[in-house]
């Protein structure tokens, strides 16, 4: 058997293609919220189990699998002058989104702050 080379083709060749992905992701985020298990203490369902939505966060390693792209591979749209734009403007709804997160106390702060250190 052969081995086949894998191509190094983009798959995002212009800015609006990847932030119309990008946006898809974000869409996806908000209308697929992870569900928190919380124990009721009080009222009619005492020692009952609910599940409770809370917000998916924004994570540029979500918004690359949710694309079909490496992280890797978004890096380098960062450095392509044609698409620099559209790849630091997708991050930094991703940083707004764990910023907001973190200050309203949805998000854990500490482990913000060091994966914002990671992205920038």
């Amino acid at each position: 058997m052969t081995r086949q080379k894998r191509s190094k083709q983009q798959i995002y060749t212009d800015p609006d293609m990847l932030l119309s992905k990008a946006f898809e992701y974000f869409a996806w985020c908000e209308e697929n919220p992870w569900m928190k298990k919380e124990l009721m203490r009080s009222g009619e369902k005492k020692g009952e189990f609910i599940e409770t939505p809370i917000q998916r966060p924004f994570t540029l390693a979500g918004m690359c699998v949710y694309c079909g792209i490496s992280e890797s591979a978004f890096m380098k749209y960062g450095k392509s002058e044609e698409m620099r734009d559209a790849a630091a403007y997708i991050l930094s709804i991703i940083r707004q989104n764990c910023i907001e997160g973190a200050i309203l106390g949805e998000y854990n702060a500490t482990f913000v702050a060091n994966l914002l250190e990671d992205l920038y």
